[in-house]
């Protein structure tokens, strides 16, 4: 079984890093590189080529990684589809995120404004300093223009068509995507980069959800 994962927005694969998924043949996708008027839809297309739909597969996606994952499930069809730390569409938004769609709040972000705001994320959802560290990389990384074009694709998503199974894992502690509806499984003091500051939880229910 091929295990495909997509990590979130402003992320690369070592958002996965400290999972454990031994067993599964594990499969890290690469963000395409997004355009200003780039849809979830249309960014899920361009990565559909690097999934062997023809073969059993699964796909767990982070954030907004889970929101493509959504959208890849309808060109490859896979036996479930794991989301954690995502949503399945804008009726899932808490009121400032629909306000900030409203206002187009996605256009502020620059370099300049991703320096200026990582200390207030740091305040607002503590983690140690090596997980720290890491996502500013990986978001430096990525680039204030990827943010910005990626984070305009959510703000135009309508929402899941998938129909198929989807499994939810979410924690009580997540700022970003506030958990204010049914998932499977939560976890307890998950924040929303429980991948790496709760690896070993978030690891044990993943296997127990692709064995399942």
């Amino acid at each position: 079984m091929t295990i495909y994962l997509l990590p979130g927005m402003g992320c690369d694969a070592r958002l996965f890093e400290r999972l454990q998924l031994n067993g599964f043949e594990v499969v890290n996708l690469e963000w395409p590189s997004f355009g200003p008027r780039d849809t979830l839809e249309n960014i899920a297309g361009r990565m559909a080529a690097e999934v062997r739909s023809t073969e059993p597969h699964m796909l767990v996606g982070v954030s907004m990684g889970g929101m493509v994952a959504q959208e890849l499930a309808l060109f490859t069809k896979p036996l479930k589809v794991v989301l954690i730390s995502s949503w399945t569409g804008p009726q899932e938004w808490p009121a400032h995120v629909r306000l900030g769609a409203r206002l187009g709040m996605h256009r502020i972000i620059r370099d300049w404004t991703m320096r200026a705001s990582w200390p207030l994320k740091r305040l607002m959802d503590p983690r140690e300093g090596p997980v720290d560290r890491l996502l500013w990389d990986m978001a430096v990384k990525q680039s204030a223009r990827q943010l910005r074009n990626g984070t305009g694709a959510i703000m135009r998503w309508k929402g899941s068509r998938w129909t198929g199974p989807l499994v939810r894992i979410h924690g009580d502690k997540d700022i970003v995507t506030p958990l204010r509806f049914p998932v499977d499984h939560v976890v307890k003091g998950g924040q929303h980069v429980m991948i790496l500051t709760k690896a070993a939880e978030v690891s044990a229910l993943l296997v127990h959800t692709l064995r399942s």
